[in-house]
């Protein structure tokens, strides 16, 4: 077992997240990041999701995918990268509580949300991982959790703990502010050109708000019943039957491609659409929606 990163193609780490599928569990782990008030409130004010949504979302996915598998010289930069990039975010909630993003308990709240969606992705659409496998994939994360500036014995200690860990963040540390809210908003529809925004969005809004915890998809107001539910288990079972006959080759191609690109992960000129459309298309989901 390797102690430090960056991983190779034998991690279960490389599995589970080179599979495509699993990139559709972005949205899921926003929501519940910005669900904690004090992350909620560094995201609306650091960050440019109101002008560039899914182009945050796609440089964090590089990020990532550099700091878990890139060479150890990339690796090494990307998390220097998010040192650099958390020691600019501090403020102040609306409440006025003080936030600093080198936080222990945000940055590992952030990084379990990673850890625990993917994982819930992954299963939704390929065999579970078995009890050997589960640990290894939570000691993988562990590193990441390491080089993302998470301190030393911060980290629930195995996969038992950290499911209690995530639970109890969910039961009684989150809140969803306007800020939370207004997040949501901005990032929920793909930065797609017109039609294929707007179609794009119902898949990715689906996934996203059916795999909340009950709790936290009521506290955004977000509306879920049988007919969703079936529609989430039909569009999981697509990809099941895509996964099946799609070589594992090809599944990570995407992945690698991430993974060795040099230059910066950039979508010019679309970042703008999925802001214009949110807001009809979250009405779909959203009591509170205008």
């Amino acid at each position: 077992m390797t102690t430090a990163l960056p991983l190779d193609r034998r991690s279960v780490l490389w599995r589970v997240n080179g599979e495509p599928f699993v990139f559709l569990g972005g949205g899921r782990a926003l929501l519940l990041q910005v669900a904690h008030p004090k992350v909620a409130a560094g995201v609306e004010q650091h960050s440019s999701y109101v002008t560039d949504p899914w182009g945050r979302l796609f440089r964090t996915v590089d990020v990532m995918a550099k700091l878990m598998f890139g060479s150890p010289s990339v690796s090494a930069a990307q998390a220097a990268l998010l040192d650099r990039i958390h020691r600019r975010v501090t403020g102040t909630t609306d409440d006025g509580e003080h936030y600093d993003a080198l936080d222990p308990e945000l940055l590992v709240w952030v990084w379990a949300t990673l850890c625990d969606t993917a994982l819930l992705v992954y299963e939704r659409v390929r065999p579970r991982l078995s009890t050997v496998d589960r640990d290894r994939y939570y000691a993988e994360w562990k590193l990441v959790a390491a080089a993302c500036g998470v301190p030393e014995g911060v980290c629930p200690a195995t996969w038992t703990d950290f499911r209690g860990y995530f639970d109890r963040v969910v039961l009684h540390d989150l809140q969803v502010t306007p800020a939370a809210r207004s997040v949501a908003h901005a990032t929920m529809v793909p930065p797609l050109p017109r039609p294929l925004g707007a179609v794009a969005a119902g898949p990715n809004q689906l996934v996203a708000v059916g795999l909340l915890p009950p709790s936290v998809r009521s506290a955004f107001g977000f509306e879920w019943d049988r007919r969703r539910a079936r529609q989430l288990r039909a569009f999981f079972a697509v990809n099941q039957a895509i996964a099946r006959v799609a070589p594992r080759r090809l599944r990570e191609s995407g992945m690698w491609h991430l993974v060795q690109r040099n230059e910066e992960l950039k979508l010019p000129r679309l970042r703008r659409v999925g802001t214009r459309l949110t807001a009809r298309r979250m009405a779909q989901f959203d009591r509170r929606a205008s």
